[in-house]
């Protein structure tokens, strides 16, 4: 760890602090380049399948014949049963880490089954369960972190200097250890998204919770979609943008 100053009540002091790594990555497909972001270098097989299959490159882990990962340099090669399609348009994410996605459109994911519910009090200790598992977090405070969820217990958590690659990663790992994520709950320490929300739809998780705030695009989404928006959660309070159906409680007329 790195040696930092931190000045405080007049004076300097000097100490070791945990710092976020960061790397670019290559994910060649076939030998073709297919992108280069920003990362932080863990799961980086998990990142690579969710990546291509956010991007529709791949529909499953059954399209890969070989993946090989390659931390020292950044560079992860995939063998594809089929030739890779190249997209010919990059979008940059608005998320740290210079993200990028193929496509940004949701109007032809069908409205999220209306079946999961949960309380009010359910939303708390998820999201304290969140902060608990990203431990990267609790050392630099310099990172996201995203997590799957049945509304009771962890399925899944990554952690990334990009929200949009630790969601990556959450659907990496499901594809390959055959978790579900359709019907299950989704957390994020970072903004919900226009970016965020598309992958939220793609996995089918109805309900998405952030300790941040949704943006216009992510919201007009949300509410075609049929997807639970949840965000600003605090020890006592959250805000509901979107679709409060699937939330059991009773609302008192606020100031």
């Amino acid at each position: 760890m790195p040696y930092i100053y931190r000045y405080d009540n007049g004076r300097f002091t000097q100490f070791e602090k945990a710092v976020v790594r960061e790397q670019p990555l290559t994910i060649m497909a076939n030998g073709v380049e297919l992108a280069t972001f920003m990362c932080t270098p863990q799961k980086l097989d998990y990142l690579t399948v969710g990546f291509l299959a956010f991007e529709g490159i791949i529909q499953g882990p059954e399209a890969i014949r070989d993946l090989d990962v390659d931390p020292e340099n950044g560079v992860v090669e995939v063998e594809l049963t089929t030739e890779p399609v190249r997209p010919q348009k990059r979008i940059f994410t608005s998320g740290c880490g210079m993200g990028l996605t193929f496509t940004l459109r949701t109007s032809h994911y069908p409205p999220l089954r209306q079946d999961l519910t949960l309380t009010p009090q359910q939303i708390f200790p998820l999201m304290q369960r969140l902060f608990e598992g990203a431990t990267m977090y609790q050392a630099s405070r310099g990172i996201h972190a995203a997590a799957l969820s049945d509304g009771e217990q962890m399925l899944l958590l990554s952690e990334d200097v990009g929200r949009h690659n630790a969601l990556d990663k959450i659907l990496g790992e499901a594809l390959m250890k055959g978790i579900r994520t359709e019907g299950c709950v989704l957390l994020t320490t970072g903004r919900i998204s226009s970016e965020m929300l598309r992958k939220t739809a793609f996995m089918g998780a109805p309900i998405a919770i952030s300790r941040t705030s949704p943006t216009t695009l992510s919201i007009e989404a949300a509410k075609r979609l049929g997807i639970t928006m949840i965000g600003y959660v605090r020890r006592s309070s959250f805000n509901v943008y979107t679709h409060p159906e699937r939330l059991l409680y009773q609302v008192e007329d606020g100031a």
